[in-house]
């Protein structure tokens, strides 16, 4: 396993990250907002193979005419449950209102979060279909099978037609499917998607007077 991603993805439209929608940065900032996501300062366009994996105080966000995405590992902890989040993200996630407000962004449509690290051969997904969780499940080597929430999903069966989900680790099919997974968001699996063809806004934490003048020399240009 050699990936690292925290990313929360959602949409109404199956499959539609892998059309490669163009990303709106002023859209971006609204939904930051809309999403109580304050404290951060703008920094500029990036693409999602810098995104999937953020930097400890960084935030992403896609902004499309009909889907949105955010990485940022403890906001992505919010999507699973309060267990499974203090394993995969180690500590309270903070914005609590973030998890209805990305809800109910498609009370239609999906939001599917995903997790892989490398280092601790740690996988997850966590479905949310119409507001409502669906289908979570994460393992990681110290930990085994972290949550097995929910009927398993069709992408799933490719792995789990071949072993039980209490086998699966990252050696044999933790990051198989989380990618087969991945295909609900992108009709094809995120490692087969060029993601550098995928843009979204880079933000930074920051505080105090610096951060404020700085968000406002932004939102003039």
């Amino acid at each position: 396993m050699g990936w690292k991603a925290f990313a929360v993805f959602a949409t109404a439209v199956p499959g539609y990250f892998g059309t490669r929608p163009r990303h709106e940065a002023q859209r971006a900032e609204q939904l930051r907002l809309r999403l109580g996501l304050s404290g951060y300062a703008y920094v500029g366009p990036a693409t999602l193979d810098a995104a999937l994996y953020p930097r400890k105080g960084a935030l992403f966000i896609g902004a499309y005419p009909d889907g949105a995405i955010v990485c940022e590992s403890q906001l992505v902890c919010q999507l699973f449950d309060d267990a499974s989040c203090r394993k995969i993200g180690g500590g309270a996630a903070p914005f609590a209102e973030f998890k209805p407000a990305l809800l109910g962004l498609y009370p239609a449509g999906e939001v599917l979060a995903v997790v892989l690290h490398s280092v601790v051969n740690l996988w997850g997904y966590s479905l949310y279909a119409g507001g409502t969780l669906r289908r979570s499940a994460a393992g990681a080597s110290d930990d085994g099978i972290i949550v097995d929430e929910g009927a398993p999903l069709p992408e799933e069966r490719r792995v789990l037609d071949t072993c039980a989900i209490e086998e699966v680790d990252e050696e044999v099919g933790g990051e198989e499917l989380v990618f087969d997974v991945s295909a609900r968001m992108f009709g094809l699996r995120l490692d087969g998607f060029d993601q550098s063809h995928l843009e979204l806004s880079e933000y930074r934490r920051a505080s105090g007077p610096v951060a404020s003048l700085f968000n406002r020399m932004v939102g003039e240009k």
